[in-house]
């Protein structure tokens, strides 16, 4: 791309071009009737196309993806085509258009364990230190594996923007967290950008033809099939494993009802019958027999727990007229913590009496957590937790390879 005559930032209107060297920077949204692919450089915001949920029951269900987000989507893929380059800055991929062009061309992403924005990375590319400096951070993470050229990074491994070759075009993306909302910061890093994008098109190797991958040398074919079959075979399960675990642990960060919903996944997904109470969103109630066994209440809090949370499940055991039944408090304690050691504190003393007397028990989210691997190596994991549960008073823990009630 010797010459960029046309720079387009979508998802930000009402702002008049501004002229960089080597071209020209238009802001847009969804109104703009001209068609992406018409643009030398897309520069598209994550969260354009917001994901929407609507209210199915007691879950919030994802929305089917908008017509408008469809035209979209079909019309970058359009640029890359015609070897346009297309940049998806933001923190996040929970975009209908943004979530498309990765699935379309194969590009997994993960978010960061903890679902902190991710700053102070380092990196790669000279040509964006300038924007990244100022604004990069973000929560999404991407495999060294499935991308081409790597941008930035976390850890000093964790990938968190990239370029790749796509059909004839570059994808890029670059994490983000805009520092204000006035119109001159806005302007002025979207230049700092785009002037990168310039640069670093003006650098690319040239992009081989399409007929490269269709010719194959000796080998090539038959080595292909085994790297795919590997992935298929090996790879592939180990990385839904991985998934499985990052869902897992969202209890130890979540909260409100989607802290109810991922506690409920997480002992369904060790084998428990479990339903949400419909009336008091806060509640699930683990069954037996499709007979209640246990009534469970779920807090998250920036805190630790107190006498007065456990006083407050009690108080609600007797108004749903079952004081008799086993009661469990789960608590996704110190929520916003910025080190694990900083989250795993144990529960005071006297909250752990005041548990006792109350004849409810207690546990943690990290605790749950903490059992996991032990539970998993049962034959019947959910029978093991629930004869752990069942008429039971305390701390329910997990020390010294062993699950263990905690009377003081």
């Amino acid at each position: 791309m010797s010459s960029v005559k046309r720079i387009l930032f979508f998802g930000l209107s009402g702002i008049k071009n501004v002229q960089i060297n080597g071209g020209e920077i238009e802001f847009a949204d969804n109104d703009s009737a001209d068609h992406l692919s018409n643009y030398d450089i897309i520069i598209y915001q994550s969260g354009a196309f917001p994901y929407k949920y609507e209210k199915i029951h007691w879950r919030d269900v994802l929305k089917d993806e908008p017509p408008e987000a469809i035209r979209r989507e079909k019309e970058i893929q359009s640029a890359l085509a015609k070897g346009n380059i297309v940049c998806i800055i933001g923190e996040h991929a929970e975009d209908y258009v943004v979530a498309g062009v990765f699935k379309s061309n194969k590009i997994p992403y993960y978010y960061i364990s903890d679902d902190k924005v991710c700053h102070n990375l380092s990196v790669k590319r000279s040509e964006f230190k300038p924007f990244l400096d100022d604004l990069g951070a973000g929560r999404v993470w991407f495999p060294k594996d499935e991308i081409g050229q790597i941008i930035c990074t976390a850890y000093e491994s964790t990938v968190m923007g990239f370029s790749k070759e796509v059909s004839k075009g570059i994808l890029i993306f670059i994490p983000c967290v805009w520092g204000s909302i006035k119109l001159e910061y806005v302007v002025e890093h979207t230049k700092k950008l785009a002037s990168a994008l310039i640069s670093f098109a003006s650098r690319i190797v040239s992009i081989a033809p399409n007929y490269i991958e269709e010719y194959e040398i000796a080998d090539e074919g038959s080595l292909k099939k085994k790297i795919e079959k590997i992935r298929n075979e090996e790879i592939v399960p180990l990385e839904n494993k991985l998934e499985y675990y990052r869902k897992m642990k969202s209890i130890l960060w979540l909260s409100d009802r989607n802290l109810v919903t991922a506690i409920n996944d997480f002992l369904r997904n060790l084998g428990l019958q479990v339903e949400i109470d419909e009336i008091y969103e806060e509640d699930l109630w683990i069954l037996h027999l499709k007979e209640r066994f246990v009534i469970v209440e779920i807090k998250g809090l920036n805190k630790n727990l107190t006498r007065q949370d456990i006083s407050k499940l009690d108080e609600h055991r007797e108004a749903r007229l079952v004081p008799n039944l086993t009661g469990l408090l789960i608590a996704n304690t110190f929520m916003t913590a910025s080190s694990l050691e900083n989250k795993d504190i144990p529960f005071p003393p006297n909250v752990v009496q005041k548990a006792v007397n109350s004849n409810l028990l207690i546990t943690r989210t990290i605790d749950l957590c903490k059992m996991l691997g032990y539970l998993e190596t049962n034959e019947n994991p959910s029978k093991t937790l629930l004869d752990a549960i069942i008429g039971e008073k305390g701390w329910l823990t997990y020390e010294n390879g062993k699950m263990q009630i905690k009377k003081e």
